[in-house]
């Protein structure tokens, strides 16, 4: 996949009901779900050493990060994926994988022979690093897509950490532990070669450009 920008802001709900408003108005909604509106689960991987996280607390310019990720707590598909971050600059690989293979890509022991494509090849990756589960990451996104410039415009809510369980890929019934107040929106600005002017003007609301994680923030709350 090629690199897009990634700028992310932390925002407060009446920001971020002004901004949505005229996404609304200007922007499609994201056309993978009726309303725009959908459940991301995810569970994240790390070393034992905590090299994922620590690299982000450290601010290194450059790291990856592992995880799976299910839409909706739907099975089908579950993404297995691989970010690649430097500095706003993003790259993601992705594949779809069997849920029943899910545990898989931290045995050890598991024969990755009977992975096929990408998922070995990330599978192999994995094994080589020592990864295995360490968090799962629930919120929900509202998202607004002008696809002439691959431009994404998405807002996270109730970002909430959970124990590294796969069942949480799929079953939203259990409640996590917030890692952001219930009025702070991560707001993300997700673009190609440049931004258009008037989406750069949508997303405008006096907010700081931060680097922030919902991986570090749902690790920090479990700890």
């Amino acid at each position: 996949m090629a690199s897009r920008h990634e700028e992310k802001f932390l925002i407060d709900y009446t920001q971020y009901s002004i901004v949505r408003a005229r996404a609304e108005q200007a922007m499609m909604t994201d056309p993978n779900s009726e309303t725009g509106c959908y459940l991301i689960t995810s569970v994240y991987y790390d070393d034992h050493k905590d090299t994922a996280l620590d690299e982000k607390l450290d601010g290194i310019r450059v790291h990856t990060k592992y995880r799976v990720r299910t839409y909706d707590c739907n099975p089908s598909p579950v993404n297995l994926e691989r970010k690649v971050k430097r500095g706003i600059m993003t790259e993601k690989f992705s594949t779809r994988v069997d849920p029943n293979t899910l545990s898989m890509f931290s045995d050890p022991e598991a024969d990755l022979s009977l992975l096929t494509g990408r998922a070995r090849v990330m599978a192999t990756e994995m094994r080589s690093k020592g990864l295995f589960p360490t968090v799962t990451v629930r919120y929900r996104r509202d998202a607004f897509v002008y696809p002439a410039q691959d431009v994404r415009l998405t807002f996270d809510t109730n970002v909430e950490a959970l124990p590294p369980d796969f069942s949480h890929l799929f079953d939203d019934s259990e409640c996590g532990i917030p890692a952001l107040p219930r009025n702070v929106v991560v707001m993300e600005v997700k673009y190609g070669e440049y931004l258009p002017v008037f989406v750069r003007k949508i997303a405008s609301c006096n907010a700081n450009q931060l680097s922030v994680s919902k991986y570090a923030l749902c690790r920090e709350v479990l700890r």
